[in-house]
């Protein structure tokens, strides 16, 4: 068996972002809208899933599509530092940076266990 082209890889990888995108949206919004939080919506399910269980999918699903990106991002180094940097690589360390500064405050600084 042959190793997959670039091509193939990138089509799948694209494929499984946008799948992994329509999920976290259609799971974000099941969250929000029909399985509220409280008490008095603990009984509520969709497809046999609790709110809680629609979370731990849809934070599952969010890593995986976390490492997608940054495959992605890898798959397409060279056009990121000719176009998408324009040939000033301080823009795409900006941009990447910036990605990585959200990341580091919503997940590292701000979580405050007590």
């Amino acid at each position: 068996m042959t190793a997959p082209t670039r091509t193939l890889l990138n089509r799948t990888l694209n494929l499984a972002l946008l799948l992994a995108g329509a999920f976290m949206m259609g799971s974000g919004w099941i969250m929000a809208e029909r399985l509220p939080q409280g008490r008095a919506y603990h009984d509520l399910t969709i497809l046999g899933l609790s709110r809680h269980g629609w979370g731990g999918i849809h934070t599952w699903v969010g890593y995986a599509m976390g490492a997608m990106v940054l495959a992605h991002l890898a798959l397409h180094t060279a056009w990121l530092k000719r176009i998408a940097a324009m040939r000033r690589p301080w823009l795409l360390g900006l941009g990447l940076g910036s990605a990585a500064a959200i990341i580091l405050i919503l997940a590292v600084i701000l979580p405050v266990r007590g």
